[in-house]
């Protein structure tokens, strides 16, 4: 079974989404350097394992497509990860891994491109060696080609099969229409079938350069052996002088949009999009807290209000997607498909007046506030508790770096669990107000087939 995973938006919210590069303080500063072709590294010392975590991050992903390439990456991520280099063959790249007792994955997004490897830190050097080779190595037929567009034509086809993956992609592209964050992570079926080694080529070339790549090194080594180390075997690479215009930053829509799908589906699923704060935006913090509070953390507001509207209501949630040029808060409901339009209109009423809510004790007064629940302080612990797990994962904490070194653009941008410590009950309403109360939403429905017992 292939270990390959196209992360879609939903998969980025909370803890990877949190940039726990933040989490590097004095007992362990970490090491940042910048090779003379541009590739941006960063180095982490986690040695209670001995195991080494190698993320190499690339600044592409569906934003960079256009109409005639929107597949490209996706399709580029499947043969970096299963096809051959200049040296080796595909099958001959997986029987290495395997030797090293390694594990190998990559993930494409809205924003970037990750690829990733995990073994014993004894076999470092291949770890570097092996992802220089695949990633900056490419070597490609026209029929090695034509076998991964089969297999991800296929993938295409398991997505559509999953309401949530479909109508999380679907929403994104409703909320954000004329911008490229509107287009799918997915691709577009006619681009990945009529794809060619020239066309796929001439994308790869462009995008995947040392001046466009961060990597990031968690594990069991000393740190000055590991910058030798990568710079022996990444500082090679050519300097490419790559420069592109940032895109425009996504604006709110004019007027909500609702888009109604037909699937093979007997529950019936609503996903609602806001545009919310950027990546690098203060409001970032607030937000995620809010996103904890109304969707995803211990008694969470939005299910509770929910299930008491309608006791067809399955299932509840909502997360925050930080991009580099928007955000987007995106509510995920699962219920009868008879009581749809019911829970979308108290679900859409709801969030517009969470400006409104009492989010801490100091909210209240006298005995109310003794008898309140806290839902600032949990949402914060609970943030806490997931940075902390995060934190014991190295690829993870890797996977976190790399995004962080290609997304961040601010000089001094404070550790993140500072920052949410900070956030208060009137931030949580002025975000609500900002985000959810005034802004219009794009929702998505996903419902049974005509004709389909429910």
């Amino acid at each position: 079974m292939r270990n390959t995973l196209t992360v879609t938006a939903g998969l980025l919210a909370g803890v990877m989404s949190a940039a726990l590069l933040l989490a590097a303080g004095p007992e362990n500063p970490g090491k940042y350097f910048v090779l003379d072709n541009g590739m941006r590294v960063f180095l982490y010392e986690k040695r209670d394992l001995p195991l080494l975590h190698v993320v190499t991050g690339f600044d592409v992903g569906s934003k960079n497509e256009t109409d005639e390439t929107n597949g490209l990456v996706h399709l580029l991520e499947h043969c970096i990860l299963f096809r051959g280099t200049s040296v080796r063959s595909g099958a001959e790249v997986s029987a290495d891994i395997r030797r090293h007792g390694a594990y190998f994955n990559a993930h494409t997004g809205q924003d970037l491109s990750l690829f990733e490897i995990s073994l014993p830190a004894e076999h470092a050097e291949f770890a570097l060696r092996n992802q220089k080779d695949i990633l900056f190595e490419l070597d490609l037929s026209q029929t090695e080609l034509d076998e991964e567009k089969e297999v991800l034509l296929e993938e295409y086809n398991q997505m559509e099969d999953d309401p949530q993956r479909n109508a999380v992609d679907l929403v994104l592209q409703a909320l954000f229409p004329g911008h490229p964050y509107g287009r799918s992570v997915y691709g577009r079926r006619e681009v990945i079938r009529t794809a060619t080694v020239e066309g796929v080529f001439g994308f790869y070339r462009k995008y995947f350069v040392a001046g466009n790549c961060a990597l990031a090194v968690v594990g069991d080594f000393a740190t000055a052996d590991m910058e030798r180390l990568v710079r022996d075997v990444f500082g090679p690479l050519p300097k490419t002088g790559l420069r592109f215009e940032p895109l425009q930053m996504t604006v709110p829509l004019k007027k909500s949009v609702s888009r109604r799908f037909e699937r093979d589906v007997k529950e019936g699923y609503v996903i609602l999009g806001f545009v919310a704060p950027d990546y690098n935006h203060a409001d970032q913090y607030a937000m995620n807290v809010l996103a904890e509070v109304l969707g995803r953390g211990v008694n969470p507001l939005l299910p509770a209000l929910l299930r008491g509207e309608r006791d067809s209501v399955q299932t509840v949630s909502m997360s925050y997607l930080a991009f580099r040029f928007g955000g987007a808060a995106v509510v995920s409901i699962k219920m009868d498909p008879k009581d749809m339009a019911a829970i979308q209109r108290a679900a859409v009423g709801y969030l517009k007046r969470a400006h409104n809510e009492a989010y801490s004790k100091k909210d209240f007064t006298g005995e109310a506030e003794m008898s309140a629940f806290d839902y600032l302080e949990s949402a914060k612990n609970q943030i806490r508790f997931a940075v902390g797990q995060a934190e014991e994962s190295g690829l993870q904490l890797a996977g976190s770096l790399a995004r962080h070194l290609l997304l961040n653009t601010r000089e001094k941008p404070g550790r993140y669990l500072d920052e949410i410590g900070r956030v208060d009950s009137s931030d949580l309403r002025k975000t609500a107000a900002r985000y959810l109360g005034k802004g219009e939403y794009a929702a998505v429905s996903i419902v049974p087939r005509k004709g389909e017992k429910q």
